[in-house]
C-alpha cells in the first residue's frame, strides 16, 4: 500500500490521466496538423499548473492557448461524431464559431430553452437520436479485418467519445486501491446548476469587461 500524501495522490491520477490521453505519433500529428506539432495530451493537460491549498488541490484540462491551437482536445470529448474535412454546415459548428477570439470559445457552455437544459455540442441529448448509426466507422468482420461502413458519410464515429469519463472509471478504482481506499458513488453534476454558475460567471465577466479601457 502506498503511503498517502495529497500530492502523491494527485500525480497518481494525473499520471494515469496522461499515460490514457488520446495519443497519435510524432508521424501522424505531423502528417494531419503539420503547424501544430505538439502532442494535444500535453498542451491542454500536462503542461498546465496545479493550484493547491491547505486541503485540496486542483488541476484543469484546457486553456485558453489550447482552445485557439489545439482544440480538438474538447471535440474528442464532447462530440459523438465528427464532420469530415471540408464537411461542415453552420449548424454543426454551431455558435463558437462566431467567436473571433478564438482563445475564448466554451464549447462546454450550457444553454436553456425553456424547458431543457443542454450542452451545445453533446450531441446525444435527450430526446435526439443518435447519429452514431449513420457515421462512417471501422468494424472487425468475422473474418478478422478491418471493413468501413458507411463510407459516404458526412461524419465518422468518434472513438474517443467521453475519453475523460472513460479514463477515470477505468483508473481511479485502482488508484484508491493503491491507497487504501475505497470508491465513493459517483455524482453527476445537474446542468441546471451548471446552468447557473455559468450566468453568474458571465455577469463577473461582463462587469470586469465594462472597467476595462
Amino acid at each position: 500500500m502506498a503511503e498517502f500524501s495529497l500530492q502523491a495522490f494527485t500525480n497518481s491520477i494525473r499520471q494515469n490521466l496522461y499515460d490514457r490521453f488520446p495519443y497519435e505519433s510524432d508521424e501522424m500529428v505531423d502528417l494531419k496538423h503539420k503547424k501544430r506539432p505538439l502532442h494535444i495530451r500535453d498542451i491542454a493537460f500536462m503542461y498546465l499548473p496545479t493550484t493547491q491549498n491547505e486541503n485540496s488541490i486542483m488541476f484543469e484540462i484546457g486553456s485558453e492557448y489550447a482552445e485557439e491551437y489545439y482544440p480538438y482536445y474538447h471535440i474528442l470529448e464532447d462530440a459523438q461524431v465528427i464532420r469530415k474535412r471540408g464537411r461542415s454546415t453552420k449548424g454543426s459548428r454551431g455558435s463558437q464559431a462566431k467567436i473571433k477570439e478564438l482563445g475564448k470559445r466554451d464549447y462546454g457552455r450550457i444553454s436553456f430553452n425553456g424547458k431543457t437544459y443542454s450542452r451545445e455540442y453533446r450531441k446525444n441529448v435527450r430526446g435526439q437520436r443518435s447519429r452514431l448509426g449513420t457515421a462512417t466507422k471501422i468494424v472487425v468482420g468475422s473474418d478478422g479485418k478491418p471493413y468501413k461502413v458507411n463510407p459516404n458519410a458526412n461524419y465518422y464515429a468518434n472513438k474517443h467519445y467521453q475519453y475523460i469519463e472513460r479514463i477515470l472509471n477505468e483508473t481511479l478504482p485502482m488508484i484508491a486501491q493503491e491507497y487504501g481506499m475505497r470508491m465513493g458513488r459517483t455524482q453527476l453534476t445537474d446542468l441546471s446548476d451548471e446552468f447557473q454558475t455559468q450566468e453568474s460567471e458571465d455577469i463577473i465577466m461582463n462587469t470586469l469587461s465594462s472597467f476595462e479601457v
